[in-house]
C-alpha cells in the first residue's frame, strides 16, 4: 500500500507485469472513474481474465501494439456503459484514495479488489487489458497432428509442462522424451512423458541414434543463437523414415512490415516480436536453415490470424507492391522436413526406451 502513497484523488493501479495496458485505456479507467461517483473502484475489460467478470473478447487478432492499440480503440467506442460488479479480482485497476486509506498498511495492491467487497466494483469493457496467457501449458495439437502416422516415439526439444502428451498419445505414440531446461517445468513434464532431460538440448551428453520418429520444434528455433546447431545435433537421432516437425514466426507478417514503414519494431512477449527471440525467419531463411543443417523440407504450411477492416485493407495494399511476398498473411510457419542424407536405422520397436 505504501506504493500509492501521494495526495492524488484518483489512483491507477497496475500490478501484473503480464499485463499490457495501452494508454489510451488507461486514461480511459481514470476518467470513468472521475465521471461516476457511484463507484470506489474500475476494473478493465481482459481477454485473459481474472474472474468471468471482466472477460472480453478482443474484436480481431492483434500480434504488434499498434494493432493492439486499434483493437482497444475499437471496443472502446462499441463498449457498453461500466457495470457494476461483485467477486472482483483484477490487480489492474483505477481506485479512489479514499477508499485506499481505508485499507490495512500491508494490504497488498494487487488483491485489494478481491480482499475488499466492501468497495463498490465496476468493470469498464471499454477499458481494454491484453494479458499474456500460460504459454508453457499450451498443448501443441498442431505439431502432433504432423507426426507420422505409426510413430512410436517422438522428442519434444523445449517441452515445456509436457502439455502436448495427450495429443501424442491420441496419435499412438508409446514413448515420449522431452528437453526442458527449465526445472520446475521440466519437472512436470516428468508426469506425462517416459524420460525428461533437465537442460539444454547442447548440454545432452546420451546418444538417442536413430530412437525417434519424430522430434517436435514448437516455437524454439527462433530463441537458439545457433538453430542450425540444433537440428544437426538431432538428426541422427531420428529413425529410418522420422521427421523434424517446427514452427516458428514469420518475420515478414503485414503488420511487422506495416510497423517498419512507420518506423516502429517493438519487442513484446509471446508474439511474432517477442524479446527472446534471437533469430527471425520468412518461408526462404527458414528452407535455407533446414538445408544447410541437412534435411530436405516436405511441406511447409501457414498459420494465419484474422485482421481486422483496417488492418486487411493495409495488409492489401502492401501485396500489391511489387516482388511482395505471399506470405504476408503467415503469422507461423510449421514445417516438416527429413534428413537429406537417410540417416536413421530401422528399430524393432520405437515404443520402448
Amino acid at each position: 500500500m505504501a506504493d500509492a502513497a501521494g495526495e492524488s484523488p484518483l489512483v491507477l493501479v497496475h500490478a501484473d507485469p503480464e499485463a499490457y495496458l495501452v494508454p489510451e485505456a488507461a486514461r480511459r479507467l481514470v476518467a470513468v472513474l472521475d465521471a461516476c461517483p457511484e463507484f470506489d473502484l474500475v476494473a478493465p475489460g481482459t481477454n485473459e481474465p481474472w474472474c468471468e467478470a471482466a472477460r472480453v473478447a478482443p474484436p480481431f487478432a492483434y500480434s504488434t501494439p499498434a494493432l493492439l492499440v486499434e483493437a482497444a480503440g475499437s471496443l472502446a467506442v462499441s463498449a457498453p456503459p461500466p457495470q457494476a460488479v461483485t467477486g472482483l479480482a483484477s490487480p489492474v485497476y483505477a481506485v479512489r484514495r479514499a477508499a485506499l486509506a481505508r485499507s490495512a498498511p500491508g494490504a497488498r495492491l494487487e488483491s485489494l479488489p478481491a480482499d475488499r467487497p466492501d468497495l463498490r466494483a465496476a468493470v469498464d469493457r471499454g477499458a481494454y487489458l491484453h494479458r499474456y496467457g500460460a504459454m508453457d501449458a499450451s498443448p501443441r495439437e498442431d505439431l502432433a497432428a504432423r507426426v507420422p502416422p505409426g510413430a512410436g516415439a517422438v522428442l519434444d526439444v523445449g517441452c515445456s509442462r509436457g502439455a502436448t502428451s495427450a495429443a501424442l498419445r491420441s496419435r499412438g505414440v508409446r514413448w515420449i522424451a522431452g528437453i526442458e531446461p527449465d526445472r520446475e517445468d521440466a519437472a512436470e513434464a516428468a508426469r506425462v512423458y517416459d524420460r525428461v532431460l533437465s537442460g539444454r538440448l547442447e548440454d545432452v551428453a546420451e546418444d538417442f541414434a536413430g530412437r525417434f520418429d519424430a522430434v517436435l520444434f514448437g516455437d524454439v528455433l527462433e530463441h537458439l543463437e545457433d538453430p542450425s546447431d540444433a537440428l544437426v545435433r538431432v538428426r541422427p537421432w531420428l529413425a529410418r523414415g522420422g521427421v523434424v516437425v517446427a514452427s516458428v514466426p514469420n518475420l515478414g507478417h503485414w503488420a511487422i512490415i506495416d510497423d517498419l514503414l512507420r518506423g516502429r519494431f517493438d519487442y513484446v512477449p509471446y508474439s511474432i516480436l517477442s524479446g527472446t527471440h534471437v533469430r527471425f525467419f520468412t518461408r526462404s531463411s527458414l528452407i535455407d536453415l533446414f538445408e544447410a543443417s541437412g534435411y530436405r523440407v516436405r511441406a511447409i504450411d501457414t498459420v494465419t490470424l484474422p485482421a481486422s477492416a483496417a488492418g486487411a485493407a493495409r495488409r492489401d495494399r502492401l501485396g500489391t507492391l511489387p516482388g511482395a511476398s505471399p506470405d504476408l498473411d503467415a503469422a507461423e510457419f510449421v514445417a516438416v522436413a527429413e534428413s537429406e542424407r537417410g540417416e536413421g536405422t530401422p528399430r524393432r520397436d520405437r515404443g520402448r526406451a
